[in-house]
């Protein structure tokens, strides 16, 4: 007599399983994604649409998504603001001079703490990040105080150097990440020839890590743009304030100034925007591999 002896699952079975599972947790994480995404633009989009409406559309009930009828009224406004193109102005001064004197200091700081090893080399490396992880309220006195001693309260050079606490400790990070994965026996074999230290630096190193010196300083250059504690603490007038101080100055006693709000923050964005679209690719890479190391 046949026995009834229950099927065993084969590989096939177990297969389909596996992808099964795959494609389920797949799909949680593209939907996680999607929600992230439409929470991440959905602000966006609506400041967009409310730089190109009038003042009884923006406060209509129920709010209305698409501007009608659209005006660039708001935008015209801003471009004839003497104060907010003096801002912009302002920002970009003091992020590209933010930008420029840190990649050049965390060039050869990073160059350092990656090929030369001296006493407290790991504890001022650290040192240097932990400036960046402080809470920036706690330091912003501190810093006020030493900027009125050396009378440089609302000057481009005093933004500049509080603006390099800001900008230095990742750029020292992620430079030396990088300078840590270009093969040491090139360098060598330079040393050999009779290259001097600044002379492989400025000849070999550089070129070799052009892409990421470029990521990071785009990086750099955003970060400078969006500060906003230190510099509304540090200026006093239109002079050195930048435009992320002067976007709240579209509230005042008549209540918030919407559509110029929206449309100066839209025109602020665009720079940060462009630099981000152009160089997406090699940003997200060269953080990346500059974050493998340290």
């Amino acid at each position: 007599m046949d026995l009834h002896k229950p099927e065993r699952k084969g590989w096939g079975d177990t297969e389909d399983m596996n992808n099964g599972n795959k494609v389920l947790k797949s799909s949680i994480v593209y939907f996680f994604a999607v929600v992230i995404c439409v929470f991440s633009v959905i602000p966006v989009l609506w400041g967009l649409s409310t730089s190109f409406k009038t003042d009884k559309v923006v406060y209509a009930i129920p709010p209305v998504w698409l501007p009608k009828p659209v005006t660039f009224a708001n935008y015209v406004s801003v471009f004839h603001s003497k104060d907010m193109m003096r801002y912009f102005l302002n920002t970009m001064i003091i992020s590209f001079f933010s930008t420029v004197i840190s990649m050049i200091i965390g060039v050869l700081a990073a160059y350092g703490f990656s090929r030369y090893k001296f006493p407290g080399c790991k504890t001022l490396l650290w040192s240097i990040l932990f400036t960046r992880v402080l809470p920036r309220v706690t330091i912003v006195i501190p810093f006020y105080i030493t900027l009125r001693n050396l009378k440089l309260l609302n000057t481009y050079a005093g933004l500049v150097l509080v603006y390099l606490m800001v900008v230095m400790p990742i750029t020292v990070w992620l430079l030396k990440g990088f300078f840590d994965n270009v093969p040491y026996e090139i360098e060598e074999a330079a040393i050999v020839d009779g290259c001097s230290p600044l002379k492989i630096l400025t000849k070999i190193v550089l070129p070799i890590s052009l892409p990421a010196i470029a990521s990071v300083g785009m990086y750099s250059f955003i970060l400078a743009w969006n500060e906003f504690l230190f510099a509304l603490i540090m200026t006093n007038d239109r002079s050195t304030r930048p435009i992320a101080v002067g976007l709240a100055f579209y509230i005042d006693e008549m209540g918030v100034h919407w559509g110029p709000l929206m449309a100066a923050s839209i025109m602020m964005s665009i720079p940060a925007i462009i630099i981000f679209s152009l160089s997406q690719r090699h940003l997200v890479k060269g953080l990346g591999e500059g974050a493998v190391k340290g």
